[in-house]
């Protein structure tokens, strides 16, 4: 007997110290991903209650305390910070403190890690099922942080329109300007691109785009109105005609197409604004419109479609 249990004992203790030197006594559990946007996207996703309802991966029936729940782990925000936030992660009657920290890596990239840690204990067949919750634990943490920061990296989820950063090749501009004391109407506008259109065809050069607008109201009573039409040679200006030439700033123009009207449109411009606020840019140049859609034949302004440039440094 002596001869049998002996050797079971020396495997026994063979079998306890491996499991305490492979599995230590507190687990931490860790998950770094790299995210394609600034780290105070993923703060305003965390921020409220409603936003995170719309990247949270299951669908959540009625919450208490607002928690939220994934594949049985329950998760309340408790604090938020600049560059991250605690969450306080539950199962049954456990509780852990989690921390999640965003480290900004490049204009419009950042880092995020998350992490927490798990007690293992002393015992060594409590430790194993601890080292295996703790991995069940890591796979939920880490799908969780997986729709944050695909959510968070879409700027249409943040702004309300995709905005992406482009170059704008066509550089030779023919154009005009004229003031007015209320904003144009579409027949003004388009009185002036005809005269634009009918003086190119006379210089025997070719149009490259659509129309591109600016309206910039100076004051309570006066607007005043650029409208240019890209060309593929210069031509020669007068009084109330012009060339102008754009300078191809690589990846220096913010660029976002919409569908809609004038109100539309504005909000498109009030959200490149907010994305140029919250990545420290400013506009060295004036933004402008390319009128892909022909104002003057369609009134239905639903189906305007707009692309809308912002030059950017």
């Amino acid at each position: 007997m002596k001869k049998i249990l002996l050797p079971l004992l020396i495997l026994f203790i063979i079998f306890c110290t491996c499991i305490y030197i492979l599995i230590p006594g507190e687990i931490r559990i860790s998950d770094i991903s790299k995210a394609g946007c600034i780290p105070k996207n993923i703060v305003d996703c965390l921020a409220r209650q409603s936003v995170i309802n719309r990247w949270w991966p299951e669908k959540q029936a009625e919450k208490q305390d607002s928690l939220f729940f994934y594949k049985g782990y329950a998760y309340k925000l408790t604090t938020i910070f600049t560059d991250g936030a605690e969450i306080q992660i539950g199962k049954g009657s456990k509780k852990l403190a989690s921390r999640i920290r965003i480290i900004p890596v490049g204009k419009d990239s950042c880092v995020t890690e998350w992490q927490t840690s798990v007690a293992s204990g002393s015992n060594p067949f409590k430790r194993i099922g601890q080292y295996y919750e703790a991995s069940d634990l890591k796979n939920n943490m880490r799908e969780v942080l997986s729709n944050l920061l695909s959510f968070a990296g879409k700027t249409e989820n943040i702004y309300g329109f995709h905005i992406e950063r482009t170059t704008f090749t066509d550089t030779v501009l023919f154009a005009t300007r004229f003031s007015s004391g209320t904003y144009p109407s579409i027949e003004t506008i388009y009185d002036h691109i005809n005269d634009l259109r009918k003086k190119i065809k006379e210089a025997d050069t070719k149009e490259k785009d659509f129309p591109m607008l600016n309206v910039n109201q100076t004051d309570s009573m006066k607007y005043e109105t650029m409208i240019a039409i890209c060309v593929n040679k210069e031509i020669a200006g007068d009084k109330n005609y012009f060339v102008s030439r754009m300078v191809p700033m690589k990846d220096r123009f913010l660029k976002t197409t919409v569908t809609g009207g004038d109100l539309t449109i504005q909000k498109a411009h009030e959200a490149i604004e907010h994305y140029m606020n919250d990545h420290f840019l400013s506009a060295p140049a004036i933004p402008f419109e390319i009128l892909v859609t022909d104002r003057s034949k369609e009134t239905d302004t639903s189906k305007w479609k707009t692309i809308i440039f912002y030059p950017s440094m």
